[in-house]
């Protein structure tokens, strides 16, 4: 069984593109819009239980601070608890404050596909018992 990844970011265009590369890659994903884990509907607790995902991608976007605060909530989540987290970001100037035990990589966009790939399938590696420090 292909493990699954969950993608969420605020750009249902860029969930699509990320999805398709995952999914060529050997992974199985769903995407969802951030805005709809931290306004509603969705409820990241039950979609993670769901989902079961060997990883899960977080784009912290724009504004940075209210996206940063929302990933720190999700990743205290007891549903989260041992999720290896890959993050991507545009934000340069704030990206060494993203860091956290289960933040496997961090990617400053633009990142090149394959970087984003290995992060993904390391991050699964990591996440299933192959490595105790993240």
């Amino acid at each position: 069984m292909r493990p699954t990844v969950l993608v969420l970011n605020g750009s249902e265009d860029l969930i699509e593109a990320l999805e398709e590369l995952l999914h060529d890659a050997g992974f199985q994903t769903r995407g969802h819009r951030v805005q709809d884990l931290i306004r509603g509907p969705l409820d990241f607790d039950t979609l993670v239980r769901e989902t079961r995902p060997a990883v899960i991608v977080y784009d912290i976007s724009v504004p940075f601070d209210l996206s940063w605060g929302a990933f720190q909530k999700l990743a205290a989540s007891p549903a989260a608890a041992g999720i290896p987290f890959v993050l991507t970001t545009t934000n340069r100037e704030g990206a060494e404050a993203y860091t956290g035990p289960d933040v496997i990589e961090l990617l400053l966009k633009p990142y090149d596909i394959q970087q984003f790939i290995r992060a993904v399938t390391q991050a699964v590696s990591r996440g299933a018992g192959g490595e105790a420090t993240r």
